[in-house]
């Protein structure tokens, strides 16, 4: 049923809680788990603002996006499963939809944040607009 599962990660804890799920679900299926962490582009303006040299800032979120991947990947290498780790900048859920496609993830399996409220309409949620505009299933995990 599931050959490719997708897992976006932001490093956060509910990430990692999605990650054990897509585990779960690719080992029954014995699928490929794919771990995509993107930096969101618009981070890097807000510290270039800062005075702080883009080169720093890039390789400061890209050491911290290569960290998360890296813990999924070693998740699913105890799990024994195949895993393939990828690192972006770009907007996160145009980035996650891409990926998905290039890859032929047949589920995407992400965690939400429970933003609600004021924060929420703001902010949007990358994982909503995943859902919406996703041609595969996303299962949305909570912690």
């Amino acid at each position: 049923m599931y050959d490719s599962v997708l897992v976006p990660t932001d490093g956060s804890a509910r990430s990692l809680a999605a990650a054990r799920r897509a585990i779960d679900i690719a080992d029954t299926y014995d699928a490929t788990i794919r771990v995509l962490s993107v930096i969101d582009s618009s981070d890097l303006g807000l510290w270039t603002a800062a005075d702080v040299p883009v080169e720093r800032v890039q390789a400061s979120l890209r050491d911290a996006a290569e960290m998360a991947v890296e813990e999924i990947a070693s998740l699913a290498d105890d799990a024994g499963l195949p895993c393939e780790t990828a690192v972006r900048i770009g907007v996160p859920h145009r980035e996650i939809l891409d990926y998905a496609e290039e890859v032929g993830a047949d589920l995407v399996v992400m965690a939400t944040h429970g933003r609600t409220g004021l924060e929420h309409a703001i902010l949007g949620s990358t994982t909503e607009r995943v859902v919406r505009l996703s041609e595969v299933p996303v299962l949305t995990v909570r912690e």
